[in-house]
């Protein structure tokens, strides 16, 4: 592998003259002067600007006036930056919304009052009108009918937090709490947090900030980290490190991307997870939340409008627990940004959308549907020659790491998102791969190459400058993770043919699958014909034809009614419970499932769909229809 190095030297010196640059800019913009209310300001005396008290806002308002919800409740910037949304017009509120500019408050909608001061023209105390106090209804009037001139505002979809956005033009914006970052070719852009193409963003809590210097591959850290990541004791050794190191991209790319992967690592104990977890995160460090023990309300409520990371080890499988099971759900929520809603105080309910990156492990994961697998990478650990003890010395650098990947994602967005993005979905949907599993896989080797270079992911082991030998490769290294994710209609077939019917033959029970397999070969090949099929069949509410009955091309099928007594009893604690097998069959590529047919069952004629068992068969054992 090429030598795995870190910036150094003048362009390091560089990057750390801009952060002690930006920070005295941040410490001298905390100090703007507030001069005192009963002076003039700019000729104006106080509380007589153009539009006074409530035609307008004050020239030069430190709090800006973003607008109202539906249910009229105004938002507003505060001096500091930070959104607020105005429940009660009271001196605390309108404190906090001005604090520490509250000279400038009291100059905007001043109240008089006497008070004895000295005049040095007489040498003796007199009696003036001086501020003292705020109009607190005037200023209420003022922000209210400031609010009413904008259009509607909603937190909810308006609102971006901290992490990486994407802008109209498709430029990747990272929001740090305290700037906003963008790179204009290769030069760094910063600006306050302010609204921008029709989102808001306001300032919070900061977190990490792009390196000041552009890094490239050769001098990333990601190749160290790869390096690291190398010494776990991996399933798939040459495709593995490099999907993790493709995670953390991904999760600071967080809401500007399509789709965030999720990645989920197993082993036993000994294999390394947590240090696994220490790795990466270190990577990460200040913008990921990482927790051993919690549910899916702690994760919602600290993410709220963010798009940073989230990283849970120990998340096991646990009998008579569900904590588990709503963090992968609120996980598969924020694959594609999907909105939640929960129950809040005084029964109004709280929506946010989710669109954060997951890293999990475990040693045993929670039970999980088709519908979180297809979402995820799953890593496997073995044990590592030496428990507790990786290949090498590890060497983990949280203070700078992050922040040069951070500045490669941002100079290599355009290339991420124009080239990489759409030659790996190229590579695996030749191969066959589904829309998702090129959405997770594709998403996070795209990310790994984009840290890296092409030459360090060769020496790894992928062959990509091979096209077809490397979506080869990563079709068979995900082919078993991918024949696990059945399809709804796929797996519904399935739950059927596993389950027994209630007649004893020969000593054992028959299940509708073995009933389904003598018929489908034939009386020849040593089956059954349909009127022995359909003896067991019926008593489960299921019927058959002989092949080329259901029409000349199809083999035996077997015939499923939309209700029945046994089928409600075979699929009740099952997805498809209610009839929804029936929906779930309709489903099924053409050739698989036939129209509906009308045939008789325990002497009624029913509605049927037909399953053509030649033809899933073929379709099981090859993947696609023939």
């Amino acid at each position: 592998m090429a030598k795995a190095q870190t910036q150094t030297g003048s362009k390091a010196i560089r990057a750390a003259f801009a952060d002690a640059k930006r920070a005295k800019e941040e410490a001298d913009a905390l100090n703007v002067p507030d001069p005192d209310p009963n002076l003039p300001r700019n000729g104006v005396n106080p509380g007589q600007w153009e539009g006074a008290p409530f035609d307008k806002m004050p020239p030069d308002s430190p709090v800006k006036v973003v607008g109202r919800d539906s249910e009229g409740l105004v938002y507003c910037i505060s001096s500091t930056g930070h959104m607020r949304k105005i429940e009660r017009w009271d001196m605390p509120a309108l404190t906090d919304l001005y604090a520490p500019r509250l000279n400038t408050l009291m100059w905007s909608w001043p109240g008089f009052g006497k008070k004895k001061v000295y005049d040095p023209d007489t040498d003796a105390m007199v009696e003036k009108l001086v501020v003292n106090r705020v109009e607190r209804d005037k200023c209420m009037m003022a922000i209210i009918n400031e609010a009413a001139r904008k259009p509607d505002f909603d937190p909810h979809t308006q609102h971006r937090g901290r992490g990486g956005w994407v802008d109209n033009q498709g430029r990747f914006v990272w929001h740090s709490g305290g700037w906003l970052w963008l790179v204009d070719g290769k030069r760094l852009e910063q600006a306050r947090p302010a609204q921008h193409e029709g989102f808001l963003y306001t300032r919070q809590a900061g977190t990490i900030e792009p390196w000041a210097e552009p890094v490239t591959s050769e001098e990333s850290p990601a190749r160290r980290i790869l390096e690291d990541l190398r010494t776990w004791n991996w399933q798939r050794p040459y495709l593995d490190p490099v999907l993790v190191l493709g995670w953390i991209a991904t999760a600071l790319m967080g809401g500007a991307l399509k789709a965030r992967p999720i990645i989920f690592a197993t082993g036993g104990a000994g294999v390394g997870k947590s240090r696994l977890q220490e790795v990466v995160r270190s990577a990460l460090e200040g913008a990921v939340t990482s927790s051993v023990n919690t549910t899916a309300a702690g994760i919602y409520q600290r993410a709220k409008q963010d798009s940073l990371p989230f990283m849970i080890d120990e998340l096991e499988s646990k009998p008579g627990s569900t904590r588990a099971e709503s963090v992968i759900e609120l996980a598969r929520v924020a694959y594609t940004g999907g909105d939640i809603s929960r129950g809040g105080q005084d029964h109004e309910a709280t929506t946010f959308t989710a669109r954060n990156s997951f890293f999990f492990s475990a040693i045993i994961p929670p039970p999980m549907g088709a519908q979180d697998k297809t979402r995820m990478a799953m890593l496997n650990l073995s044990q590592l020659d030496r428990p507790g003890k990786s290949g090498r010395d590890l060497v983990l650098k949280p203070e700078t790491d992050g922040r040069m990947i951070l500045r490669q994602i941002m100079d290599g967005w355009r290339d991420f998102n124009d080239v990489l993005m759409p030659d790996y979905a190229t590579i695996l949907g030749e191969r066959g791969l589904s829309a998702r599993a090129i959405d997770t896989f594709g998403t996070l080797l795209a990310a790994a190459q984009l840290l890296v270079g092409p030459e360090v992911l060769e020496d790894v082991g992928l062959p990509v400058t091979d096209a077809n030998h490397l979506g080869e490769m990563i079709a068979e290294a995900t082919a078993a993770d991918r024949t696990e994710n059945l399809d709804h209609w796929h797996k519904c077939i399935d739950t059927l043919f596993q389950s027994q019917i209630d007649a004893w033959r020969d000593g054992v029970k028959p299940t509708i699958g073995g009933v389904c397999e003598l018929l489908r070969i034939g009386p020849q090949a040593g089956g059954w014909d349909a009127k022995g099929a359909r003896d067991r069949l019926e008593l489960v509410n299921l019927g058959c034809m002989e092949r080329g009955k259901a029409s000349p091309n199809a083999g035996a099928v077997l015939a499923v009614p939309a209700d029945g007594p046994q089928l409600q009893r075979i699929f009740g604690d099952t997805d498809f419970h209610k009839g929804g097998w029936y929906t779930a069959l309709k489903q099924a590529p053409k050739g698989i499932v036939l129209p509906a047919h009308k045939i008789k069952i325990n002497g009624s004629t029913k509605h049927c769909l037909l399953i053509d068992l030649d033809a899933f068969e073929k379709y099981a054992s090859v993947g696609k229809v023939e």
